[in-house]
């Protein structure tokens, strides 16, 4: 409709009527409009417009102050309305005045839409007609948004429009990327780094732009910058798009020969037995029946020593008890005559030697199984092959690893393998209890500093 009233918030306030711009009054009244505007078709207490336009230097009599302007207000939104007339534009509500805004009817709700639209039609694939939509929304910013309207609401809300800004460019940098236009979109991200040094998906879109036009030696450099910005926690991102640069630049891959073995400790190896062992292995099981048992405590007390296990010295203890228990019992019977507790005494005497020639030829030869071995990566030499078997690390992580140490040197330490954005500070303790650094001596004199 040609007398439909369009108000535009994104740059100075005004408001259209067709061609023609509305003389909208002082600059409280366009200050109780931009509060009202920015509650557009929802009911705002007198109270609130007051906290939002006068903030605290508030007028004696608030709510008379702001029916004035609104009255002020409807003059010139509805200039054919009779006084007696209702309103229809601005309405007066139980909780508050209502400004009724059509769909389209302010720059700043057709903003709000086409951005919603764009994320709608990226997640069904169409990129040309999302960024077609991007770039109109972006069009519709003027200049600073409610410039010259004063007071910390209205501060805060160009504070949080100005993110939703950088949000949309966000969005059409990345659809440029997708398109394939990085040559053209360069000049444009550089201008807007700029204007927003701390966009980590501005920076990751220069990042892919750069070494996708092979300027990869840009790229490195940008990845960087946005590194120290970020104080060395770079988001999913830039992330991202460093991981495509290093994959780009990795050697070829590296051939593995039949299977890696998963990074851990290997398999024990066990060795056939020599003569000498085996001999040594009769000899202890002869030991307990040849000496009639009383062989087994000082037989296991040498094995505890030579073991250092206080379990054996204490099996050692007990074998040497039960040995000399058996005769004891019997020896003080003053008759010739077999007793139940003498039968009980031989069971143990002979299962105890039993019990002890088994436990010897368990333990000798004393066969120790192989010591875990901590294995350590040095991050400087090792191939990708090994890389791949660090805990956690997908192949895609190893082969960053790899990129980042050809294309700027070894790595000093481990805090320099971390502010390179290889790993987190500190290193997750699954890797920082199995990998180190060793210094290179001929790594470049910039890289050894």
């Amino acid at each position: 409709m040609d007398d439909a009233v369009r108000f535009e918030l994104l740059g100075p306030l005004r408001a259209r009527r067709g061609s023609a711009e509305i003389d909208l009054g002082p600059a409280r009244q366009q200050a109780v409009l931009a509060a009202l505007l920015l509650a557009a078709n929802d009911p705002l207490p007198a109270t609130e417009i007051v906290d939002q336009v006068w903030g605290s230097d508030p007028p004696e009599n608030g709510a008379n102050v702001v029916q004035k302007y609104v009255a002020g207000l409807r003059r010139v939104l509805e200039p054919e309305r009779t006084p007696r007339a209702a309103a229809q534009t601005l309405t007066l509500t139980p909780t508050g005045y209502r400004l009724t805004v059509s769909p389209g009817g302010s720059d700043l709700g057709e903003f709000t839409s086409r951005v919603q639209q764009v994320q709608a039609l990226r997640a069904l694939g169409r990129c040309v007609e999302a960024a077609a939509e991007v770039r109109s929304a972006l069009a519709l910013w003027r200049a600073e948004p409610l410039a010259g309207l004063p007071g910390g609401y209205f501060d805060a809300v160009r504070a949080q429009l100005a993110e939703s800004r950088a949000d949309a460019l966000q969005e059409w940098a990345e659809l440029e990327l997708e398109q394939g236009h990085e040559a053209t979109l360069l000049p444009e991200l550089t201008r807007l780094i700029a204007e927003y040094p701390d966009r980590q998906r501005l920076r990751a879109a220069q990042v892919v732009a750069l070494y996708r036009t092979g300027r990869q030696a840009e790229a490195h450099m940008s990845y960087q910058e946005a590194l120290q910005l970020s104080g060395g926690r770079p988001g999913p991102e830039l992330q991202g798009a460093y991981a495509q640069l290093l994959h780009k630049a990795q050697p070829p891959a590296e051939r593995v020969v039949d299977e890696v073995r998963p990074f851990g400790q290997p398999p024990p190896v066990w060795q056939p037995l020599r003569l000498q062992d085996r001999l040594l292995k009769v000899a202890a099981v002869l030991v307990p029946p040849v000496t009639g048992g009383l062989g087994c405590g000082p037989m296991m007390a040498v094995l505890a020593v030579r073991r250092r296990s206080w379990r054996l010295a204490l099996a050692a203890v007990g074998y040497l008890v039960l040995s000399f228990a058996g005769p004891i019992v019997i020896g003080e019977s003053e008759t010739d005559e077999f007793r139940p507790i003498d039968g009980v005494m031989v069971t143990l005497w002979v299962l105890t030697m039993l019990v002890c020639s088994l436990h010897a030829a368990w333990l000798v030869p004393a066969r120790q199984s192989p010591r875990p071995v901590q294995v350590l990566v040095d991050l400087n030499s090792a191939p990708l092959a090994v890389l791949r078997t660090l805990p956690g690390v997908p192949p895609e992580h190893a082969a960053l690893i790899i990129a980042e140490r050809n294309h700027r040197g070894p790595f000093r330490s481990l805090e320099d393998v971390a502010a390179r954005g290889v790993f987190s500070w500190p290193l997750p303790r699954p890797i920082a209890d199995v990998v180190l650094v060793v210094p290179v001596e001929d790594a470049p004199k910039e890289e050894r500093r």
